[in-house]
């Protein structure tokens, strides 16, 4: 009995036991499946490395209050592709550029660069003291100044310093930093469709504007009004920026994902669509003064005929038309720059990397044309350089596309281009309101005439978050052609189809983009036009700097003074002020100031000698003087002369003399109740005054503006005898008088 009891006790026991150790471990289970689902709910964190490697930094609440991030790209190296490499010391061209004391060049990231590590030698400037050592900052860092003590991580311009700022606060720092700045490279972009962080999948796309497709894609957004706003006031200061990665991103569908619903993410199995291919470069991407950068596969023993850019390169348009990306660069698992210690390398690929690539290599440009013409290049003129020398994705088709844009940079052509002066043209003209500019070519069959108008336009206006808002952001619309010297048009410049982005580009009129350019093969054998006017007013109706690259012919420019402004004024009747200002003099002795009553036959009647070589403001006047006095319309022309004895003419403008006030006459004279006055004000109102003898007013009224008016005047209520009347010019304090007598 007792071995029963025990043994039924010990059963009692053991399933006691096992039970304990089955909730346990349901318990155990539950609490981890729980602590599991907590750690996977979705986040918002202050920033976050996605599954792509891609570091994103919390900027602002977006629109419709989803959160909004700012991103590294993935990083690539410098590569033989653009023949940079040609510009070094021991390169084909013999230049041995390489940056060095040109410090001049900004860096914004995600973080800040491994300042001790040996390829940087103490040449990185760091600009936020908060900021965090970042791989992909050092990779950036690398692509743009490493020394090459690996040769294969040499950087494109490896001597020069870079100041390093975070990403954080940009904009701000961006304004504060230009004026010392000629160029800063920008490889990071907005959060835009598809993001993994921590294993759980987000769209970050707005349902209430498209549920299939993010709007920020091709938008024109508040930072790329500033970033333009800042390139336009600091004309030497060109910020170049990767285009993204996004291209070809989606899931299945059906898939879960999170996506915003105003106020928290929320669980989805909505169908949106995979990124592209085109029009899906995201916000500040699509500003239009700075030059954005794709990404194709690295070409270092030289570039096929048809390339295509890397399968998550971003392509164009811009929402409103605009050809994005400006260029593509080499990407690929590149050798740069690595953060784990002083001594480490890293293969890394994406855009990030194509745009470092550009900026260090514009650098060396910059540096170039110092040393040949002792000045530097305008952003328009360095951005025109660039584009202008590209060699297309597609050497079949001579225009771009928005894909690569303006094709792959050749810095190797952009260097002979600043170089050879005898077949290239590089001009920096100020445009005035209401004015043109014509630059003359020879051209034989056998000539290629190319012709690139780059122009850093006013910030356009930045309108609420919609999908795919199509109103145009160019504010000043300069239109460059080409004609034969009767004036007959010969060619336009390319021009894109946005509502078919895969057309080859055509020619037409192009009032979308600041960049023009004109392709032009076997031309009869003659003198040619290119002219550069601009549509409707400009902005203010101030002037507008261009930058004008024209190459493969033969041409003969207008002597480079670039006028502000031109203008006449009537002193007195004798005397005429002509004043005009200048804001570049190059190799300039002299103004001859012509002058006469007709526009076709002017005379000259003086010099006024120039200041040489100037990149200053300078103000200038002469003053006309005819003891017989002037009448009628005066003409003014000047005609610039150079140390060389060239010359060139300036627009004609006209002055229309204000006659001296008088009275011509009154009728009748005497009078018994009404007379009639006939008098000449010039352009401006009179004030007619009638006084007594003993200086009483008795009666006052304004007469308009005329050459030969006529004035009745009742004065019926007046007696018999002298009175006095005048006629009186407010402005100039002018007055004239004549008695008349009522009888």
């Amino acid at each position: 009995m007792v071995p029963l009891i025990f043994k039924f006790s010990k059963f009692i026991f053991n399933m006691f036991l096992f039970r304990l150790i089955l909730f346990t471990c349901v318990f155990v289970l539950s609490s981890k499946l729980a602590w599991a689902q907590k750690i996977n709910e979705p986040t918002l964190p202050m920033h976050f490395t996605d599954t792509n490697n891609r570091y994103c930094e919390w900027e602002s609440w977006g629109f419709n209050n989803i959160p909004n991030y700012l991103c590294t790209c993935n990083n690539l190296d410098a590569a033989k592709t653009t023949q940079t490499n040609t510009l070094w010391s021991a390169g084909s061209l013999g230049l041995n550029l390489s940056g060095a004391g040109l410090n001049k060049l900004g860096l914004w990231d995600g973080g800040r660069a491994r300042t001790t590590h040996a390829e940087f030698g103490g040449r990185i400037v760091i600009m936020d003291s908060g900021a965090t050592v970042s791989a992909h900052t050092t990779a950036v860092a690398g692509n743009l100044i490493a020394a090459g003590i690996n040769a294969n991580a040499k950087a494109m311009s490896y001597a020069t310093q870079i100041k390093n700022w975070n990403f954080t606060n940009d904009n701000a720092e961006i304004i504060a930093a230009a004026p010392d700045l000629f160029l800063s490279n920008h490889s990071y972009a907005s959060t835009a469709a598809w993001t993994t962080i921590g294993g759980l999948l987000y769209w970050y796309g707005d349902s209430s504007l498209h549920p299939t497709r993010d709007w920020k894609f091709g938008y024109y957004d508040n930072r790329s009004r500033i970033w333009d706003s800042v390139m336009h006031a600091n004309p030497y200061y060109l910020m170049v920026k990767a285009s993204g990665n996004d291209r070809g991103n989606g899931v299945a569908p059906g898939v879960p994902h999170y996506y915003w619903n105003g106020s928290a993410w929320a669980i989805s199995t909505t169908v949106r669509d995979t990124v592209g291919p085109y029009d899906c470069i995201s916000t500040f991407g699509n500003a239009k003064n700075i030059l954005c950068v794709g990404a194709v596969p690295a070409m270092p023993a030289g570039i096929p005929a048809n390339v295509n850019t890397l399968s998550f390169s971003t392509w164009g348009p811009t929402d409103d038309g605009r050809i994005k990306p400006d260029l593509v660069a080499a990407s690929g698992s590149i050798m740069s720059v690595g953060s784990a210690s002083d001594t480490a390398y890293a293969a890394l690929g994406g855009t990030s990397i194509a745009a470092p690539n550009v900026t260090g290599s514009l650098l060396l440009l910059q540096q170039l044309n110092f040393q040949l013409k002792g000045r530097y290049m305008l952003n328009a003129t360095l951005k025109a350089l660039a584009i202008h020398s590209a060699r297309r994705c597609n050497i079949a088709l001579p225009g771009p596309d928005y894909a690569c844009g303006w094709g792959i940079p050749n810095f190797k052509l952009a260097a002979q281009i600043i170089k050879d002066s005898i077949q290239n043209s590089i001009q920096e003209i100020t445009l005035l309101n209401q004015d043109s500019f014509t630059f003359f070519v020879y051209a034989t069959p056998a000539d290629t005439l190319k012709s690139t108008l780059v122009w850093t336009d006013p910030k356009g206006i930045t309108s609420l978050p919609a999908y795919n808002d199509t109103s145009l952001k160019l504010v000043n619309d300069l239109d460059m052609r080409l004609y034969n010297l009767a004036d007959s048009l010969i060619a336009m410049p390319f021009v894109l189809n946005p509502n078919n982005p895969s057309l080859p580009a055509t020619t037409g009129d192009n009032f979308r983009d600041n960049v023009e350019q004109i392709y032009q093969t076997n031309l009869p054998s003659a003198w040619y036009k290119i002219k550069v006017k601009h549509k409707n007013n400009l902005q203010n109706n101030l002037p507008q700097k261009f930058s004008l690259i024209v190459s493969g012919t033969n041409t003969l420019s207008a002597l480079p003074v670039s006028y502000l402004n031109m203008s006449a004024k009537q002193i007195s009747a004798k005397e005429i002020q002509l004043s005009w200002s200048t804001v570049q003099e190059i190799n300039n002795h002299s103004f001859e100031v012509l002058h006469g009553i007709q526009a076709d036959k002017l005379e000259a009647i003086s010099t006024v000698l120039g200041k040489g070589n100037s990149h200053s403001l300078h103000h200038y006047s002469y003053k006309h003087r005819n003891e017989k006095g002037f009448s009628g319309t005066q003409y003014f022309q000047l005609l610039q002369k150079d140390f060389d004895g060239k010359s060139s003419y300036s627009k004609t403008i006209s002055l229309a003399i204000e006659e001296p006030l008088s009275i011509q006459s009154i009728v009748p004279n005497p009078f018994t109740d009404k007379l009639t006055l006939y008098y000449n004000s010039g352009q401006s109102t009179v004030q007619l005054k009638l006084y007594s003898l003993s200086g009483k007013l008795l009666l006052e009224a304004d007469l308009p503006a005329s050459l030969s008016g006529a004035y009745p005047l009742d004065l019926q209520n007046l007696e018999r005898g002298m009175y006095l009347l005048m006629l009186y010019h407010p402005s100039s304090g002018e007055f004239i008088g004549i008695k008349i007598a009522k009888i």
